[in-house]
């Protein structure tokens, strides 16, 4: 060997600065400078944790078409879910509209929040049942976190009504009254008030209703009157009386058909009499006829013609097959009465003498009876 040393070079590599401080941080856990100790940490940013459930308070609902329902979404937080939860619906069949109030919700940690969902039918929608897919999304730090229910909506066809009149077709005596029933019956689940209105027809007739407007609950019947009445001048004939209950948007019509008639005509008869007093007697009258009577005045007269005449007669309406009594006036007994004759011949009424006695009816039928004091 020579004596010269025998050496090797190496190759020297830069390291760069910042990694030669961080090899120095992990191997002495801190880093000096000027004196000062810095201590170091590694923190990972804050992760959002948590999850939620939603509920509908009702799976499903029954509706007709031309209604809308309403079902609460609530959203309870899980974990310590804290945010917004945007609500959006997703059909597995066919298509309603659908809203929330509100669309948006934030829920606090550990509590709930609730939204109201409508679900509405239109007029032509089809019927048959929809399935809702209920959804609410929100987003959890990186991830987006959702939780769904299915709701179901049966729709039904269109809720209605029904109205009718029975019977459809009267007859009324002139100067008299008659009455039907006006039926109305809810179908497709309606339920609500129907107001009833009738258009009548020029000719001296009259109607009057009872209940109105009618209430309607679901499957039930419900019935009011209807009274039609005429007049002495109403002409004999066939009428159309058009009656419509009204509801909102929905109305039905029905007719009612009102033949005035010539009245039955009356038969009135004496079935006995009572002197009460000098100036007063009472007749037992019995209605023969098939119609009601209303007595309007009478008159008096003796065997010299001499008269009481009572124009406005308050007396007994007298029923088909029926015998009232009915009070007659004469002299100091009666102030409305109008004496026609010779002054002070015919005051009283004296036993035994025939007395002529003339009754006018409502209907200006006259009816006359011989009777003895």
């Amino acid at each position: 060997m020579s004596s010269e040393e025998c050496t090797t070079t190496l190759p020297i590599k830069r390291v760069p600065l910042k990694a030669a401080i961080l090899l120095l941080i992990f191997a002495f856990g801190s880093f000096t400078v000027s004196g000062t100790i810095l201590p170091f940490t590694i923190s990972e940013a804050h992760k959002a944790t948590g999850t939620f459930v939603l509920t509908t308070s009702t799976s499903g609902a029954i509706l007709p078409q031309g209604a809308n329902a309403t079902s609460t979404v609530s959203v309870i937080s899980l974990q310590g879910y804290a945010g917004t939860v945007s609500l959006a619906t997703q059909f597995t069949n066919g298509s309603l509209s659908v809203s929330f109030n509100p669309s948006t919700i934030s829920v606090q940690a550990g509590g709930t929040a609730t939204s109201i969902m409508t679900v509405g039918a239109a007029k032509n929608a089809s019927i048959g049942t929809y399935s809702i897919i209920v959804t609410g999304t929100s987003a959890v730090g990186r991830r987006v976190v959702s939780s769904s229910a299915m709701f179901t909506v049966t729709v039904n066809p269109l809720a209605d009504f029904g109205l009718y009149a029975y019977p459809y077709s009267i007859s009324v005596e002139a100067g008299m009254t008659n009455s039907t029933s006006i039926i109305l019956d809810s179908t497709n689940g309606f339920t609500g008030t129907v107001t009833l209105s009738a258009t009548i027809p020029f000719g001296f007739l009259g109607v009057m209703g009872g209940q109105n407007p009618v209430t309607l609950s679901p499957a039930a019947t419900t019935y009011t009157s209807l009274q039609v009445s005429t007049t002495g001048s109403t002409l004999l004939g066939k009428y159309n009386i058009t009656i419509t209950g009204a509801s909102g948007t929905v109305s039905h019509s029905c007719i009612l058909t009102v033949n005035v008639v010539d009245p039955v005509p009356e038969s009135l008869t004496l079935s006995g009499s009572s002197l009460l007093s000098s100036t007063s007697m009472t007749l037992s009258l019995r209605n023969n006829g098939n119609t009601p009577i209303t007595l309007q005045s009478y008159t008096v007269t003796d065997i010299s013609g001499d008269q009481w005449i009572l124009a406005n007669w308050t007396s007994p309406n007298i029923q088909p097959g029926t015998t009232s009594a009915a009070m007659i006036y004469i002299g100091a007994s009666c102030e409305a009465c109008t004496y026609n004759g010779l002054f002070g011949l015919f005051q009283e009424f004296v036993p035994g003498h025939t007395y002529t006695i003339t009754i006018t009816t409502k209907l200006q039928n006259q009816f006359t009876f011989n009777v003895t004091a």
